[in-house]
């Protein structure tokens, strides 16, 4: 093929992966408040209501756990604006991934068809500029304010919204997920 061809075709391979990853299933229908995906064969992993919504003192923590298969996942925590706090996962419960895109780490690092198509996949997802599967804090519900949480993370409350975590993959793609983690969130300064 020519230089010139090869030019006007680049890009039929980007268009090609987006086809053939758009082509997955439907997901059912979600279902509660937070939009969570009714899990087969497997143990819920949220048992219990979300905490009620307050601010955390200084130096006591609280437990919350994140399910891949939930949109959102509310911790109960209001941020003060300013303050520090530090997020550390605790337990591992279920390994995190994608049934079809492989295992990932909650960094995003994964292996599968999201290796494969690098960070291609990602432009599509909930936070394009963080990793796909990545364990994601945000502060409200607004794009600006999420960051990746990864094991752990300390960060300053930009917002005084509910402190809330995903698992980074695509809008209404949530059904085939799997993982569950328990974190540790605690306010560590004012």
């Amino acid at each position: 093929m020519n230089p010139a061809t090869a030019a006007r075709l680049h890009w039929l391979a980007p268009a090609l992966s987006a086809l053939w990853l758009a082509a997955c299933a439907t997901p059912a229908e979600p279902v509660g408040s937070e939009r969570c995906y009714p899990r087969e064969n497997a143990a819920q992993c949220i048992t219990q209501p979300p905490r009620p919504l307050g601010m955390l003192s200084d130096n006591f923590p609280v437990t919350v756990r994140v399910d891949a298969r939930c949109e959102w996942n509310p911790s109960g925590v209001i941020l003060q604006r300013g303050a520090r706090y530090r997020i550390k996962v605790t337990q591992v419960l279920e390994p995190w991934g994608d049934s079809w895109g492989g295992g990932s780490d909650l960094d995003g690092g994964s292996s599968g068809a999201f290796s494969f198509s690098g960070g291609f996949a990602r432009y599509w997802a909930r936070a394009p500029e963080q990793p796909m599967y990545a364990l994601i804090g945000a502060q409200g519900r607004e794009k600006r304010t999420f960051f990746v949480v990864g094991g752990e993370r300390e960060f300053t409350a930009d917002s005084g919204d509910e402190l809330l975590f995903f698992a980074n993959d695509w809008p209404g793609k949530y059904d085939d997920n799997r993982g569950c983690v328990e974190l540790q969130v605690e306010k560590t300064s004012h």
